[in-house]
């Protein structure tokens, strides 16, 4: 390593030479290059264990996306990159997998889905913080639907939203995934199933009575057991444009996984 400090400026990559400069330093500091080619990494027996790793790795990584694309109508009420925290839960999952060799365990999610059950969306506001009151819900494999029952909400008491805006509707989300699974020579899983219905929007400041929403899947749908149900559920604001348009407030809200079949 060698310091750069009058004459040639620059960062990056130059030939076998790095430049970057570090917190706290008004020096560039200069190394070469290291590190094994890609071509060794592929190929060599002794990095035989970096590829399992990076193997099982990208599983882990394809089923954090599929959960979070499982339930997409959510995401704009995160407040957080919480894809990185689906991935770490798919890796604890896959570690319990003892039976495969390492390069091939899954994601064994049917097996271990109650994992997800209480996953946040939301680091600085959670749900419960905002829906002060227990829900009713229920999750049908057999039928393939979801039934949530809001109990009577009365802003300031059992329901705190945010005094910013004026309007808040709640997004119900139903999805099926399939779990990661190392068949031939790479990891697959089947195709991603979901399903959202919105409510109407409510005055923030008014009193919420009490409903009924149901979320179905489509019947042609089969559920096998390698597949796991998510319901999900979120808490959207938002602004009135006009007397029948309403701006949804991006990250204007909050969202968690509630239930698992």
């Amino acid at each position: 390593m060698a310091i750069l400090k009058n004459g040639l400026e620059f960062s990056g990559g130059l030939g076998n030479l790095s430049a970057y400069k570090l917190p706290g330093m008004n020096q560039t500091i200069i190394r070469t290059k290291g590190g094994a080619d890609k071509k060794k990494i592929l190929n060599s027996p002794s990095f035989k264990l970096t590829r399992d790793n990076y193997t099982e790795f990208s599983a882990c990584a394809k089923m954090g996306g599929i959960i979070r694309r499982s339930m997409l109508a959510l995401a704009p009420l995160a407040d957080y990159n919480y894809t990185p925290m689906l991935n770490s839960l798919a890796k604890t999952i896959q570690l319990l997998d003892t039976e495969s060799p390492r390069g091939e365990r899954n994601v064994f999610l049917s097996r271990h889905k109650h994992l997800l059950t209480g996953f946040s969306l939301n680091r600085n506001t959670i749900f419960e913080s905002v829906v002060r009151h227990p829900l009713q819900f229920s999750l049908d494999r057999d039928h393939k639907q979801a039934h949530i029952q809001f109990p009577e909400l009365m802003p300031g008491v059992n329901l705190m939203l945010s005094k910013q805006y004026p309007l808040f509707r709640f997004i119900v989300n139903l999805g099926c995934v399939t779990d990661m699974r190392f068949i031939g020579k790479g990891y697959h899983a089947g195709n991603i199933v979901n399903r959202s219905v919105y409510t109407d929007w409510f005055h923030a400041s008014q009193l919420f009575q009490a409903m009924d929403v149901s979320v179905h899947l489509k019947d042609t749908i089969v559920i096998s057991d390698q597949m796991t149900m998510i319901l999900s559920l979120g808490i959207q604001m938002g602004i009135p444009l006009t007397d029948t348009v309403v701006n949804p407030v991006k990250y204007g809200g909050c969202a968690k996984i509630i239930a698992v079949a």
